[in-house]
C-alpha cells in the first residue's frame, strides 16, 4: 500500500471520528475542538490530493478564523444555552438528518464519475498550476455562490451578536 493511500485512509478515519465528537460531545468546548481536529483532518485530506491550495485555505479559513469566531460567540452567548438540550429538536432533527444523509449518499455515488469531467483535466491542471485552476473557477463560475458564502458568514456573526447581547444586557438591568 503507497504512503499517499494509508496518509488518504487515517485522515479520513480521523475526521468521521472527530466530526462524531462534534456531534455528540455535550460540552461545548469539546465539540469546538472536536471540530477543529476534523478541520485539520479534511486539510490533510485535500492535501493527499494533491490540492495544496484547497489544503492550505482549509487551515487558514475554517480552522482559523471560523473557530475563533465560534469561540468568540460562546464567550458571548451566557453559559446556560449552550448547555440546554430540548428533546422537541431532537425529535425534529432526525428526520433532516436522515435526508441529509440520503442526499449526501445519493452525491457520493453518482456524482463521483461526474466529478472528472470539466475544463480542467489534469493535463490542463499540471500545465496551468492547481493554483491558477482554482482561482479561475472561483472567480468565473463561483463568484455568486462565493460572494453569496460570505453574506450568510456575515449574517450569521451579526445575528449571533445580537442574540448573545440582548440577553445580557436584560440579565444586568433586571439586577
Amino acid at each position: 500500500m503507497e504512503l499517499n493511500v494509508l496518509a488518504f485512509y487515517t485522515f479520513s478515519t480521523l475526521a468521521v471520528v472527530s466530526a462524531v465528537g462534534v456531534v455528540f460531545f455535550k460540552n461545548i468546548i469539546y465539540a469546538v475542538l472536536s471540530l477543529i481536529s476534523t478541520l485539520i483532518m479534511v486539510s490533510g485530506l485535500f492535501f493527499t490530493m494533491g490540492a495544496e491550495l484547497i489544503g492550505g485555505l482549509q487551515i487558514l479559513i475554517y480552522a482559523v478564523a471560523i473557530v475563533v469566531f465560534y469561540v468568540l460567540v460562546i464567550s458571548t452567548v451566557p453559559e446556560f444555552k449552550g448547555r440546554s438540550v430540548d428533546p422537541k429538536y431532537m425529535l425534529t432533527s432526525l428526520p433532516v438528518g436522515f435526508l441529509i444523509f440520503v442526499e449526501l449518499a445519493y452525491v457520493s455515488l453518482y456524482g463521483a464519475w461526474e466529478a472528472n469531467k470539466g475544463v480542467f483535466t489534469p493535463e490542463v491542471i499540471q500545465e496551468v498550476g492547481n493554483v491558477k485552476a482554482v482561482a479561475t473557477m472561483l472567480f468565473t463560475k463561483y463568484l455568486f455562490p462565493f460572494e453569496v458564502a460570505s453574506l450568510i458568514l456575515l449574517v450569521a456573526m451579526i445575528g449571533s451578536i445580537l442574540i448573545g447581547r440582548k440577553d445580557h444586557v436584560i440579565d444586568e438591568e433586571a439586577k
